[in-house]
């Protein structure tokens, strides 16, 4: 179990349960406030011309002349084999990382040029949403006078932002909007929903204007500001891997299909595939030898040295402050370290700008989180809601991966604290009777894998099994409903929606209430053989370098006949 109750908690746990009301449904009526939907990453960056650019790999295109801003297929071969070569010729055989580490940089880094935030904290050569898209929203709250009926939906008003920066960029221009909007609408609140690391937006916001009074309810949908273990983990070096969980992610991938988790190579998706696979069998029949280079805690720790500093920079994530909200406490200054080198280096200086954004973030929003999000209830007097979904496998690479999620974010932090058996376990018998015997046995999910009264709302948090993070359409209505309507809990409301449910992944997509018929695990997960495959570190090494050259001959001759098409 990641975490430990602490009395602390207990004690808020069992105040936020006296002072929600449980039979509420009797008396909910409709509020009057607009609703402000902050959503994460998949607003588009555009260049100081309105261009969009590329935040994510479809950089990598199938334009063999590399026109429209894509990277030609000939490119990418050559540069995966200047990449290859330090690795293959000198760190496997030779402990051998910096020209690697330098080569994985150089390569890598001109691509993804326009992604990456400077030194100083600000994005480089004026990228950004786009002015037009900012004024069109601008003009919308300034001009359109909606909900004078009182109804207003989770998709009236978007708030745009660069949601690569640091949060508080954004505070002063978010206060303004919100006042705009008030003035408009003739309402004295606004509710506030977020996607992802929106949530860290609306954080920022309340800790910095909160008592002003403005916010009536926040909904934190799938929220990263309150940590993502694979971010925290990448950031800090704690890289991991565990045959059984890649199995499991593997299958996720294929069952939920690529295009919706962000990786779409062009028709060799059953060879990438194979290519992780073959890797991973590599990587783990290497940990079987017993020199020191070839133990697998040893590997690891040598690939994470060279491998994550240089590609999370390279390609922007490493630079962008809203991803550093997703940062433990614990692990804050061992990532500063990792990503930027230490006090003094040349590269801490270079981003010197950035590292003070960086931990004004730590100092604010991450130190005593659970203190901040209480005071904007208690104090601000915010109604906060929280969705938060589990079932799926997270990324498989950091020390935390056995946690269950939504493909990105871990239910114990999308939910600000729940607490949650591992992918493949439940909860023991023995924890489940004393939570019943202390009479929170309503609070454990059917299929025995969360405990929902160990949260910091657990009246106001609904958990949904089995839902990708990036399915937002099929909760929307929870999140309009919460902050619409008075009296809204998990233990009573009108639309009989219930504290736990599960994501219907047929082509309906619906979200129903959980039931002993429907909570079982999905296929990515009782599908995975328990035992790792079992191959000599030289077939195993031969089958992964066949795989390799085999995944970039075939990307290359499909991406050939698609331009010839």
């Amino acid at each position: 179990m990641k975490k430990i109750l602490s009395v602390f908690l207990c004690l808020v746990m069992a105040f936020t349960l006296v002072a929600l009301p449980v039979g509420a449904a009797e008396t909910e009526k409709r509020e009057k406030n607009p609703i402000i939907f902050i959503a994460g990453s998949s607003v588009d960056i555009c260049d100081a011309e309105g261009n969009i650019i590329s935040t994510g790999f479809e950089v990598l295109t199938d334009d063999d002349e590399g026109e429209e801003g894509g990277i030609s297929t000939d490119a990418i071969i050559e540069s995966a084999m200047n990449i290859l070569k330090p690795f293959l010729l000198e760190g496997l055989p030779f402990d051998k990382w910096d020209n690697y580490a330098v080569a994985l940089y150089e390569e890598l880094a001109p691509i993804w040029d326009e992604t990456q935030i400077g030194g100083d904290g600000n994005a480089k050569y004026g990228t950004g949403v786009s002015a037009a898209e900012i004024a069109k929203w601008d003009k919308k709250i300034a001009t359109v006078d909606e909900g004078k009926d009182g109804k207003f939906k989770a998709r009236d008003y978007d708030f745009r932002y660069d949601w690569r920066l640091s949060p508080y960029d954004h505070a002063d221009r978010l206060h303004e909007y919100i006042k705009t909007l008030l003035k408009t609408t003739g309402c004295d609140q606004v509710s506030l929903i977020s996607r992802c690391i929106g949530g860290g937006v609306i954080t920022a916001y309340l800790e910095k204007y909160g008592s002003e009074g403005l916010v009536k309810k926040v909904m934190y949908d799938e929220s990263l500001s309150n940590g993502a273990s694979v971010i925290s983990d990448c950031f800090s070096g704690q890289i991991g891997f565990d045959d059984k969980l890649i199995q499991a992610y593997l299958l996720e991938s294929e069952y939920f299909g690529k295009e919706n988790i962000g990786i779409d190579l062009k028709g060799v998706d059953e060879l990438l595939l194979t290519l992780a696979e073959t890797a991973v069998d590599y990587m783990t029949q290497s940990g079987k030898l017993n020199m020191a280079l070839w133990t697998v805690e040893k590997l690891y720790e040598r690939l994470a040295e060279a491998f994550l500093p240089s590609i999370l920079l390279a390609t922007g994530i490493g630079t962008w402050a809203s991803y550093w909200c997703s940062v433990y406490e614990e692990d804050y200054n061992n990532a500063l370290n990792f990503m930027f080198g230490e006090e003094g280096s040349e590269r801490r200086t270079e981003f010197a700008g950035l590292i003070e954004k960086l931990e004004y973030i730590r100092d604010h929003m991450i130190v005593d989180k659970n203190d901040l999000y209480l005071k904007f209830a208690n104090e601000y007097g915010v109604e906060i809601g929280v969705l938060a979904s589990y079932g799926l496998v997270n990324p498989p690479i950091g020390v935390h991966a056995d946690e269950t999620g939504d493909c990105l974010v871990g239910v114990q932090d999308a939910s600000f604290g729940a607490t949650a058996s591992g992918v493949f376990d439940t909860l023991s018998d023995e924890y489940i009777a004393e939570r019943v015997a202390a009479g929170y046995g309503d609070y454990i999910s059917l299929d025995k894998k969360v405990d929902a009264s160990t949260c910091l709302f657990p009246e106001t948090t609904w958990f949904i099994k089995n839902k990708h993070h990036d399915y937002w359409s099929a909760v929307a209505y929870i999140g309009e409903y919460f902050t619409q309507y008075t009296n809204v809990t998990a233990s009573s409301n009108k639309k009989g929606i219930n504290r736990f449910l599960v994501h219907d992944n047929s082509a309906s997509g619906q979200v129903v209430n959980m039931t002993a018929e429907n909570c079982a695990d999905g296929p990515w997960i009782t599908d995975v053989v328990q035992k790792p495959t079992i191959k000599s570190i030289f077939n195993a090494f031969i089958d992964f370098i066949k795989t390799l050259f085999e995944f970039f001959k075939d990307m290359l001759f499909n991406n050939k006949e698609a331009a010839a098409a």
